[in-house]
């Protein structure tokens, strides 16, 4: 999440209607509080404010640029927003499927977003018009919601299989796709997870392969992404694996989640290195170097206003972050126990169930999808 914009009016009036700022759970630098998500599951109806809602697993936050926020309800299969009354609104999605029932949405401008079916999205990032791209996972496509007529289309991929490097982006074909980071110069770089390759869409519209062999595996360090191999949950039916950011030095941040490490891809020397992880599952190494510690399955990744890179330990029912100047990685959100802890206490004694992605709001708070309690928990700074 790099854009730490200021609040506008709608902006803050939609955070002030869900945060919830009950006496029981302040609203108060390092207390985490419920925002969206009732905790139990379910498919709460449009019109109630985001802690009333029932969702179905918490996935991903966004914020558009007036800093309005959009969220995955990942098993009910549907992009929600918080309006700036703090009411809850579905955007995309309908039931399960893929795209609308007259394959509308696969041409410019695309179909009503209410009738363009989704399967498990997981992932949001907004374009340079304010418009909303979707990671459309099990669907192995890129989806975007024109904000503004609700119009949804897809802009790149069809069915699964890999295809398109060399090619323009209407070649493209992905594999499960799970995550998306796009540049201020129109670049998208995507994590292709069952093709174990990191992505990239030019401002041209070309694809290529910037890092990944295709074989899932574990090399590379210290040479060029390219030859590295990487290593994303595949066979018939997986998890979402991975996540990845750009980072504010320009290189490329990501969870390679079966290798149980985080890499940087340096785009200039065209280099791949660990920065967090040994490679062996597990939890370990708080306050000491990110190379020592150990991770377990990290997925979503986020530089956080301070200048720390935050991921999702999932496996590990926490959140770390790893300070680039220090090298060195603590636990800002969970106990390590995986439970649904009681809001209203300090963010690491508060116990997640399997959280899988992270975001920061303009205000600086951050967002944890604490995935199996079906509720987004925020932590003002």
């Amino acid at each position: 999440m790099r854009s730490q914009t200021s609040l506008t009016l709608a902006a803050a009036l939609a955070l002030a209607g869900a945060t919830g700022c009950e006496p029981t759970c302040p609203d108060a630098p390092g207390i985490a509080c419920r925002y969206a998500g009732t905790g139990r599951l379910g498919l709460g109806p449009d019109g109630l404010t985001p802690r009333e809602t029932s969702i179905y697993w918490a996935m991903d936050m966004e914020f558009a640029p007036d800093g309005t926020p959009y969220f995955i309800d990942w098993n009910n299969h549907l992009i929600r927003r918080v309006n700036p009354d703090g009411r809850v609104e579905t955007l995309v999605g309908d039931f399960v499927g893929d795209g609308a029932p007259d394959m509308a949405d696969l041409v410019y401008p695309g179909a009503p977003g209410l009738e363009v079916q989704l399967n498990h999205p997981t992932d949001l990032d907004f374009d340079g018009d304010g418009n909303l791209i979707i990671t459309a996972w099990h669907n192995h496509k890129l989806r975007v919601l024109d904000v503004q007529t609700g119009l949804v289309h897809v802009m790149c991929g069809r069915g699964p299989g890999f295809a398109g490097d060399g090619a323009g982006m209407m070649q493209v074909r992905f594999n499960q796709p799970n995550s998306i980071e796009r540049a201020d110069d129109g670049t998208l770089y995507i994590l292709d997870q069952r093709n174990h390759r990191i992505r990239r869409i030019g401002p041209d519209g070309m694809v290529s392969t910037i890092a990944g062999t295709g074989m899932a595996g574990y090399g590379g360090d210290g040479g060029p992404p390219a030859e590295a191999q990487l290593r994303f949950e595949a066979g018939g039916n997986p998890e979402p694996s991975g996540g990845i950011e750009l980072g504010p030095d320009g290189a490329i941040y990501f969870s390679d989640g079966l290798n149980h490490r985080i890499r940087r891809i340096d785009l200039v020397a065209d280099r791949i290195d660990t920065i967090v992880g040994t490679g062996e599952p597990g939890y370990g190494g708080d306050g000491g170097l990110g190379t020592a510690a150990q991770i377990n399955h990290a997925r979503d990744v986020q530089f956080g206003p301070d200048g720390r890179l935050y991921f999702a330990d999932t496996e590990n029912h926490r959140v770390r972050a790893w300070d680039p100047t220090t090298q060195l990685v603590e636990t800002v959100v969970g106990t390590g126990a995986a439970g649904a802890g009681e809001e209203g206490q300090p963010a690491t004694e508060v116990a997640l169930d399997r959280p899988m992605g992270i975001a920061f709001g303009p205000d600086g708070a951050l967002y944890v999808a604490d995935t199996l309690n079906s509720r987004y928990l925020r932590i003002p700074r």
